[in-house]
């Protein structure tokens, strides 16, 4: 049974005592601490966390005395991590000093300031880190205020910070970890195998003493280690391998089947954090530490710029270190789970009165995205990260999109199935002060979608108001007019690819060498991307020797337009100083580059040593004369050519597709038969302006134009009846002529009911018909006499396509009844 519910910061009524507060001793010095009868938290004077302890819920004596240490106590630590401790690139803060304490009815705030010293600190603005405690939590909550005023323009420095790290070393012995579990997510996998099996990222972990003695591995970046001892030797880990996108999860940590106890990151809103839903960076994981990051660094994430005449306040979280006790790991994971949806819908918090967080100062946006994707009809919106943010010619660190923002705050959601969204708690003022100004952005995530982004305003609102922004239509632009094929599924991230769930591992791309030829063919029509497509083009190490990975793309093109361009579309999902050369029919590259050229993604990320599957988006587009293409077979080859000088270098490909400027092929084409005619139907094809019909008296051919309509139907009245006809569709436009449709095929015939005549010769019945009436059909039927006619017709073998048949007498035995029936 459940000890707490899943109410705000773990509220319990099990215990009913009042948070206190005062000073200790810890570690020979003077910590200020927070109690509640369930948590004993004492934090150093710099901010530092240096214990927590826990005692479960029902428990009798005080967390002081009686209580499980969370934090690590120990000095035999990885970079001895001994407090939960936080890190302002570049400065840190080991010279904050405590400075207040905030009490309310339930709740106690303790703040910690280390203020900006121009003559000892890079970073230019005063950090306010708080710590919050209520009566009957589970959790304590943090957060920070960074403050630059206008002031600091005396200084003439900018406020820069590359990130901000919360580091949690969790508690444990010379051999084991308090929670020898980890828990993440459990769909991607990593380097660590259990009995042969390879593991996902929840579950169990290597304990203290097989991290301790891990060891480093030659080739490999120097955070990752390999295992010599325990379960899991000889694997590899690192805490890289730990990488997820902060937006999407809203808790991880570790838990124990042994002592039925987890501790756990939550958060309730993630407003304030940098890059928008896509910035990943890691959870921690490896070494018993838990990670997180209120501004995000790597992965090509922008850290904080903000002038230094400018007057800038900002809130970071708050967040929480929650702590629970279940059964096993397992249910503390879902009870962690349950714990986000308390404060997600909490949120902004009731109890957090500062006025930098705005709790009431809110708005709420809704609305309706529809997706007008002519090359991609089946492009919807469903699951589509629809956001606010901040123009993209906006302030300081905006130019580059929602995706570089880091100085103000973004607001997403997802959209439901049929496009509908709710952007609640929408900040209605900026944090340079003054009303807020926002674009709308959107973006597909799920299987149908369409490239590039949807944008929409600029907008700012009200405090306490709801808009709704109505029915939004995203007209999604195209270099061609039809696809001829595509690679991938546009959602900025190449996981549907191979190894896509296994990005984790660390030196995956070690061994691509055993699993691919150099070059690779990926055939359109035959090859599945699942399987034959990677999720990284990197460096392809024979042995030690680095070469450039080469993959061919083959395509057939059953018919060419007659001038124009065709395109290439390739959205990135993300590139580390790479170079594309681009070959067109030259699969031997025995000509010259046809294109070379630099990915347009934003450079910093090297996401594919930090084992991530993607991270910042851009589209590129290459023009090809359609004079550079044949009818048949096409091959396109991409060489990655950095990759040999320089061996981390890649490129991630989120989704390709191959446009024509011609219009689309007709699709579904149906012929129906009627009397000395045949009507055709087929739906309307992308850029077309005309149609070519085409008919032969052969299935293979030779097909000849019959009609040229610009409606998408078309009556053949030269049909003569009892004739076989094939007919195919191609669209027209002024760029040329698509490819033709399958063929479908159709015999008209009259449908006047005909003289069905026979001659017996010998032991055998002869029938004839009218050779207009070719198609109907000889039925039959075996009754008695007696019986007379019934309703058992059935069609007698090889009497469809013909005008006369010869049957055996007695071929049915008794008594049998002939008739022709219509088509």
């Amino acid at each position: 049974m459940p000890i707490f519910a899943n109410n705000p910061g773990g509220f319990t009524t099990l215990v009913n005592k009042p948070v206190t507060t005062g000073t200790e001793s810890f570690g020979g010095r003077t910590d200020h601490f927070l109690d509640n009868g369930i948590l004993h938290v004492a934090i150093a004077s710099n901010g530092n966390v240096d214990s927590i302890k826990y005692l479960k819920p029902g428990l009798s004596g005080t967390p002081k005395a009686n209580g499980i240490e969370m934090v690590s106590q120990s000095g035999v630590n990885f970079g001895n991590h001994k407090a939960i401790y936080y890190y302002w690139y570049p400065d840190g803060n080991g010279d904050a000093v405590f400075s207040g304490v905030a009490v309310s009815s339930t709740n106690i705030d303790l703040s910690y300031l280390r203020a900006y010293n121009p003559a000892v600190h890079q970073v230019a603005a005063d950090m306010e880190l708080h710590y919050m405690l209520g009566k009957g939590n589970t959790a304590l909550y943090a957060y920070l205020i960074a403050r630059h005023p206008a002031s600091f323009s005396n200084y003439n420095t900018d406020l820069n910070i590359s990130f901000i790290q919360c580091i949690w070393p969790t508690a444990h012995d010379n051999t084991n970890f308090l929670c020898e579990n980890q828990y993440l997510d459990d769909n991607v996998k990593y380097g660590m195998f259990l009995n042969g099996v390879q593991q996902t990222r929840n579950g169990l972990q290597p304990n203290f003493w097989d991290d301790y003695h891990s060891i480093a591995v030659p080739g490999m970046p120097k955070e990752v280690t390999q295992y010599t001892t325990g379960a899991f030797a000889g694997c590899t880990n690192g805490k890289y391998s730990y990488t997820f996108d902060y937006p999407t999860l809203g808790t991880w940590g570790m838990a124990s089947d042994i002592n039925k106890v987890g501790l756990w990151v939550i958060t309730g809103a993630h407003e304030y954090q940098n890059n928008g839903p896509t910035a990943c960076e890691y959870a921690g994981g490896y070494g018993g530490l838990v990670l997180f990051e209120p501004l995000i660094a790597h992965y090509g994430n922008t850290g904080l710029s903000v002038s230094s005449n400018a007057d800038w306040t900002k809130i970071y979280g708050p967040w929480m270190f929650y702590f629970n006790s279940e059964s096993n790991g397992v249910a503390c994971w879902k009870d962690s789970q349950n714990q986000v949806l308390a404060e997600e819908n909490a949120w902004p918090y009731s109890w957090l009165t500062n006025a930098v967080y705005e709790a009431d100062d809110r708005a709420t946006v809704s609305g309706r995205l529809i997706i007008n994707d002519p090359l991609r009809p089946e492009a919807n919106a469903a699951g589509a990260w629809i956001g606010l943010a901040a123009p993209d010619s906006g302030l300081e660190n905006d130019p580059d999109n929602w995706q570089r923002q880091s100085d103000g705050y973004q607001f997403w959601t997802r959209a439901n199935a049929d496009g509908t969204f709710t952007i609640p708690n929408v900040r209605a003022s900026s944090p340079y002060g003054g009303t807020a100004i926002y674009q709308l952005y959107a973006f597909c995530s799920g299987t149908n979608g369409s490239v590039g982004e949807y944008s929409h305003g600029p907008f700012s609102f009200a405090p306490d108001t709801s808009t709704n922004l109505g029915t939004l239509v995203w007209n999604v632009p195209h270099h061609g007019n039809s696809v001829a094929w595509e690679i991938g599924i546009p959602n900025r991230t190449a996981a549907e690819f191979r190894h896509g769930d296994e990005y984790g591992r660390p030196g995956l791309w070690l061994n691509f060498a055993n699993e691919f030829p150099n070059p690779t063919t990926y055939i359109i029509g035959q090859s599945n991307w699942t399987n034959d497509w990677n999720y990284v083009q990197g460096a392809y190490w024979a042995g030690a020797t680095p070469n450039n990975m080469i993959w061919n793309i083959q395509f057939n093109l059953p018919a060419l337009p007659n001038s124009g361009n065709a395109t290439l579309n390739i959205a990135w999902a993300g590139a580390y100083s790479a170079a594309i050369q681009v070959f067109v029919n030259d699969p031997d590259r025995s000509g010259a580059v046809f294109k070379d050229f630099y990915p347009s993604v934003p450079a910093g990320a090297n996401s594919l040593l930090r084992e991530g599957i993607h991270d910042k988006y851009a589209v590129d587009h290459v023009s090809i004369p359609v004079s550079k293409l044949v009818r048949g077979t096409n091959t396109i080859t991409l060489i990655q050519r950095r990759a040999v000088t320089a061996t981390s270098s890649y490129v991630m490909y989120d989704y390709l597709d191959f446009e024509l400027p011609t219009a689309g092929v007709p699709e579904n084409l149906s012929a129906i038969a009627g009397d000395s005619k045949v009507n055709l139907n087929w739906p309307a094809s992308s850029g077309a302006t005309s149609y070519k019909v085409k008919r032969a008296t052969a299935g293979s051919g030779v097909f000849a134009v019959i009609a040229t309509p610009t409606s998408t139907n078309y009556t053949d009245a030269t049909a003569v009846n009892g004739t076989v006809y094939y007919y195919v569709v191609s669209s027209v436009n002024p760029n040329g002529e698509s490819a033709d449709s399958e063929s479908v095929s159709a015999r008209p015939a009259a449908t006047t009911p005909p003289r069905l005549d026979y001659t017996l010769s010998g032991s055998e019945l002869k029938f004839a018909w009218p050779h207009d009436h070719i198609g109907w059909r000889l039925e039959a039927q075996t009754n008695s006499l007696d019986a007379g006619l019934g309703s058992n017709w059935f069609t007698i073998s090889g009497a469809v396509g013909t005008n006369q048949m010869t049957i055996p007498i007695g071929a049915f035995g008794g008594t049998v009844f002939f008739r022709l029936a219509f088509p």
